[in-house]
């Protein structure tokens, strides 16, 4: 009797745990926003334009890396030359110099830390928002974005990112990014 008592407790705390199973059916996708981000339109006109924004960036870094050389070259061959005064005055110049160009180095990799996050920020805002109607339209019951830390695996067929990328390349604010 007693082990019949402890089993149907057993038994009744099991189906107590167990979800309970709805007829209702799941639909589940992801999306590879990453991915979205580099192949849209829009996404490589931003790539493009950082590009741009980089090269520019690494020109005046290497013109004024250049002008440093220069300085530090004539002061090494003109060093013994110069009195100390004159001397000192050029050490400090070329210290400055170098001072600066570190700065400058580093408000430049700052200033496209920032370009890049404004590039893609936009885009991807309207891609979440693309993704959400989708979503509704479709009646998906989730939707994830495609992560190694989140969806360590998922079938091919859950994969919706072309088609996301397809919906926001055929919307107007697309091209304007």
């Amino acid at each position: 009797m007693r082990n019949a008592t402890v089993l149907l407790g057993a038994l009744l705390a099991v189906l107590l745990c167990c979800p309970v199973v709805r007829a209702e059916e799941y639909k589940i996708g992801y999306v590879d926003l990453q991915k979205a981000l580099n192949e849209s339109t829009a996404g490589k006109q931003a790539k493009e334009k950082f590009t741009q924004e980089v090269k520019k960036a690494e020109s005046e870094i290497l013109r004024k890396k250049e002008e440093i050389e220069k300085l530090g070259a004539t002061l090494e061959k003109q060093g013994s030359m110069l009195k100390d005064e004159a001397k000192a005055e050029k050490e400090k110049e070329f210290l400055q110099m170098q001072k600066e160009y570190e700065r400058k180095v580093k408000d430049l990799k700052d200033e496209l830390q920032i370009k890049d996050a404004q590039f893609t920020r936009g885009i991807l805002e309207d891609l979440v928002d693309i993704i959400k109607k989708y979503g509704k339209e479709n009646k998906y019951t989730i939707i994830f974005e495609k992560s190694e830390t989140v969806l360590l695996y998922t079938s091919d067929g859950l994969d919706l990112t072309e088609k996301i990328i397809s919906l926001y390349d055929s919307q107007p604010h697309a091209k304007k990014k």
